[in-house]
């Protein structure tokens, strides 16, 4: 059994620019500040530059392979102490071909046969000075 059905839905923002690699990370604790644990779950992420957008600007997924019929260009995965910290990693590369403007993301955690949207928020890429 994982911890899927405690885990709270996160909300941020994220800003970003597009000459830089994208590095992120963030836990999850109850409302003791105990940690709640992703062990066993599959973290996947998407951004686009809408919900309703065909086309994801970025996959990762904490599997390597295809992600919904689409490549991945980053990843995300789960560790920490308590095996609560969820980390994201989009390189330069994939960053590099966003176009300044506004984002969305969405992180889902799928597992016990669930999956659930466990963080999700708009993300502002501005045009990078340094080339």
């Amino acid at each position: 059994m994982t911890q899927i059905l405690n885990l709270p839905l996160l909300t941020f923002p994220v800003s970003i620019a597009n000459n830089e690699d994208w590095t992120d990370a963030w836990a999850y604790l109850d409302v003791s500040s105990n940690p709640i644990s992703l062990a066993g779950l599959t973290l996947t992420m998407m951004m686009r530059a809408r919900a309703t957008d065909p086309t994801a600007q970025i996959v990762a997924a904490s599997v390597s392979g295809i992600v919904n019929g689409l490549p991945q260009n980053g990843s995300i995965s789960s560790g920490g102490a308590g095996l609560n910290v969820v980390a994201l990693a989009i390189p330069k590369a994939t960053v590099a071909r966003l176009s300044p403007g506004d984002y969305v993301f969405e992180v889902q955690a799928t597992g016990d046969g669930l999956t659930r949207t466990i963080a999700a928020g708009p993300v502002t890429v501005e045009a990078g000075v340094v080339r």
